[in-house]
């Protein structure tokens, strides 16, 4: 695990909580019911847990970093958890995953293994969202990051892995930031 965000916690959080990210929310939130329970992986400076909480939504979130944990609690007012996806173990089932740009720090063979036992996490007829760069080598980045490169042949691995999920919806967006270079692939499944 890359030291980055435990060294960058304050810039991370700075930079990304402002982020819109309304046309994501727009495609994910119609398809659960009010006050469905939300696992936000790799909640970073906890941007989307705020924004789920204050629509009425319960919410925990998932983040291995300490000090962006820290960031965390003094936003959110859910449940944080300070582990990573592949340490968690929830007590109870979600009717929701949101994995905006997280996942994108797991070896391929991480992100299928997730993948291929979601029912750890997430209840049937559950809803999962995942964003990640795509035009990006898979490697590690100059800042000691790992990044692993979202493709349309990894949706289809993760397809073959877990037969009781379907993809929803699939699409691309420009970095909100305005960075050049990539894009996202954002992609919605439903458990069935």
């Amino acid at each position: 695990m890359s030291k980055y965000y435990e060294n960058n916690a304050k810039h991370y959080a700075t930079k990304t909580f402002s982020a819109n990210m309304s046309e994501q929310y727009q495609r994910f939130l119609p398809l659960i019911k009010k006050n469905a329970k939300i696992l936000d992986v790799g909640s970073g400076s906890g941007r989307d847990a705020c924004y789920f909480q204050k629509y009425g939504y319960q919410v925990t979130a998932l983040e291995p970093s300490k000090n962006l944990c820290r960031k965390i609690q003094k936003v959110f007012y859910g449940e944080t958890v300070c582990l990573d996806i592949q340490n968690y173990r929830p007590t109870e089932r979600y009717d929701a995953i949101w994995a905006c740009a997280s996942l994108i720090h797991l070896q391929e063979k991480e992100v299928l293994y997730f993948f291929e036992k979601i029912d750890l996490y997430l209840k049937k007829n559950g809803i999962v969202y995942i964003s990640g760069k795509n035009g990006i080598p898979t490697g590690f980045a100059e800042d000691g990051r790992y990044f692993l490169e979202f493709t349309e042949q990894l949706i289809k691995k993760i397809l073959k892995v877990n037969k009781q999920i379907k993809l929803e919806q699939l699409w691309y967006t420009e970095d909100v930031s305005g960075r050049k270079g990539f894009r996202w692939m954002n992609v919605i499944f439903k458990q069935f």
